[in-house]
């Protein structure tokens, strides 16, 4: 069996040293890590995670915590994107996941303390942002290590946010569409408190008012009979929006396949846009213009803030905007005549 020693001997370093990369100790600089890591792979060594968690008391695992653990929300493909870019990393650093299961506020709750309590975790990624979330009091009221993938709430708040700037996204988008000669465009969100959905129907009414339109914003859930009640009251407007823009891609989905239900045809009938390039976007009949807001950069730079604050917990924490672009596809194009 190779050991410790057996990795030192390699890397010509000290045991000690090959324990302290093993802990992600940071007095380790990134070269000597590198080196040691290198020879571990060559040697296939595999620390006994077991004993080094008895004597470090680190878990070398970090919890990804979602709003709700729904069949919505599970295969949505931004979470997707997201988990797999933070797992990457955290693979890299070697430290392992574990995904929330809980699916609601208290279940969530009694997750995490649970979690913190029997050791199980180092740190929390939250992929969301709420006011008066009681995770985040909790974990502040521990001074437990966490970052949230979300909106920056209040000016005081001492913490990393990973966020996009969904408010501009949020504009830029509108205002393309108004570009395009739209005057009659709605907005369809989810009916949350959460910090993404009130900032796009800000951006979105922003544009709108500068503009001189009228905003027309419908809330519901995204897989229920609501979406079909709001395109059915859509059709029926006058005059008719000529426009619809969705707050993410799993309502966009419900979107399409109620205009599909309801013989409106895109983009003749109608035109559509939502945000977070995907497969599902892509590959849509027709495919949809979006708001590529990068779920892979924002995984990364979430569980690499994560893992840089549990090594140097006295860093001076930063939080990190991820910019967005618009991808232009047949979902949109420039407006000729109003649909009446």
């Amino acid at each position: 069996m190779i050991t410790i020693k057996d990795v030192a001997k390699r890397a010509d370093v000290a045991p000690s040293t090959v324990s302290r990369v093993i802990s992600n100790h940071p007095a380790i600089s990134e070269k000597t890590r590198d080196k040691v890591r290198r020879v571990m792979d060559q040697m296939g060594y595999m620390p006994n995670v077991s004993a080094r968690r008895l004597v470090t008391k680190q878990s070398n695992t970090i919890g990804l915590l979602l709003k709700t653990a729904s069949k919505e929300m599970t295969q949505n493909p931004f979470f997707t994107d997201v988990l797999m870019s933070i797992s990457k990393v955290c693979k890299d650093n070697h430290y392992s996941t574990v995904v929330s299961t809980s699916m609601n506020e208290q279940e969530l709750l009694s997750e995490v303390s649970e979690l913190v309590n029997s050791n199980a975790v180092d740190g929390f990624i939250l992929l969301y942002s709420k006011s008066n979330d009681p995770v985040v009091g909790y974990l502040q009221s521990i001074n437990f290590p966490f970052v949230i993938l979300g909106k920056k709430l209040s000016p005081l708040s001492n913490e990393i946010y990973i966020d996009n700037d969904n408010v501009m996204a949020a504009y830029q988008l509108t205002d393309y569409m108004i570009n395009l000669g739209h005057k009659n465009i709605v907005f369809i969100a989810e009916n949350s408190t959460y910090a993404v959905n009130e900032d796009r129907v800000l951006g979105y009414s922003r544009a709108c008012q500068q503009a001189g339109l009228m905003p027309e914003v419908f809330e519901g859930a995204a897989g229920t009979e609501e979406v079909s009640g709001i395109i059915a009251e859509i059709k029926t407007m006058v005059p008719r929006p000529t426009a619809i823009i969705t707050s993410d891609s799993m309502m966009n989905l419900n979107v399409l396949s109620e205009l599909y239900q309801q013989q409106l045809k895109i983009p003749d009938d109608i035109q559509t846009a939502t945000f977070n390039d995907s497969y599902f976007n892509e590959s849509a009949c027709p495919p949809q213009t979006v708001v590529n807001i990068y779920p892979e950069s924002l995984g990364a730079e979430a569980g690499s803030s994560l893992i840089e604050y549990l090594n140097h917990p006295e860093m001076i924490k930063r939080s990190i905007i991820i910019p967005t672009a618009i991808i232009e596809r047949s979902s949109t194009k420039p407006l000729k005549e109003r649909v009446l």
